[in-house]
């Protein structure tokens, strides 16, 4: 056990606490602790007392539990992904339910987190006008976003799996990685979005990571110009023509 934490019990579940890499406190950096032998009693308790914050982000997978304090440059990927793809869903016109952070959970078996950011796209209409919801009843979130600063998302992307999560992206400073689901429940990486088929993760990191424009206003305007003047005419393009009836 590392020095500066000491174990304890979480509603009769043995728990012990390491820290995942061994790190310095610096705000450039995600900060990341791993309790082990947690349970499922564990978990739920540890989100009922961090009740209504945001941080940390709680994993649960497996009877281990990450917690999550997440950087200022996690954050900002976080937030231009999520923008990115609420601008384009708004210049497209396509319905769209965004849930942001909030918890997916099914079954002790299966584990549960909160995104960096979930979107219900295809299976909009199937979750319209609710606010609760239940993965027992209601589908998955049709995309899930996972910004990767200082920490591997190798336990989000298994719980994603088990929730049958039919698309994740992975973003870190370097690369976009688009993950498809398929038929053997697996993830295989692929170079076009199955939710947004035009657009593909080299052009998805392009605009989230550059050019460095001097505000998110100035970001977003020229965001809007590309999906106004390229993405709006390429979509348009793609639709196919009715077959002539002569």
């Amino acid at each position: 056990m590392k020095r500066g934490y000491r174990s304890r019990a979480i509603e009769g579940d043995s728990m012990t606490a390491i820290a995942s890499k061994p790190q310095e406190l610096s705000p450039d950096r995600d900060q990341c602790v791993q309790l082990l032998g947690i349970g499922w009693k564990g978990y739920t308790t540890l989100l009922r007392l961090r009740g209504e914050r945001r941080s940390p982000k709680i994993i649960y997978l497996d009877g281990s539990v990450w917690l999550v304090s997440p950087s200022m440059p996690h954050e900002r990927m976080k937030v231009r992904l999520g923008h990115f793809v609420t601008e384009v869903l708004y210049g497209l016109d396509i319905p769209y339910f965004e849930t942001g952070q909030i918890t997916f959970r099914k079954h002790k078996r299966l584990g549960g987190l909160e995104g960096d950011q979930t979107f219900y796209i295809a299976n909009y209409e199937r979750v319209r006008g609710k606010d609760k919801l239940d993965l027992r009843i209601d589908p998955p979130p049709d995309l899930a976003i996972e910004a990767v600063h200082s920490h591997d998302a190798k336990a989000a992307l298994e719980i994603y799996r088990r929730l049958k999560v039919p698309e994740v992206w992975v973003c870190d400073e370097a690369e976009l990685r688009i993950l498809a689901r398929r038929a053997n429940n697996r993830y295989v990486e692929v170079a076009v979005s199955v939710a947004l088929p035009f657009l593909n993760a080299q052009d998805i990191y392009n605009w989230i990571h550059g050019p460095l424009w001097n505000s998110d206003l100035e970001w977003t305007k020229a965001l809007r110009h590309r999906v106004r003047d390229t993405l709006v005419p390429r979509v348009r393009n793609t639709v196919q023509e009715p077959p002539d009836a002569g």
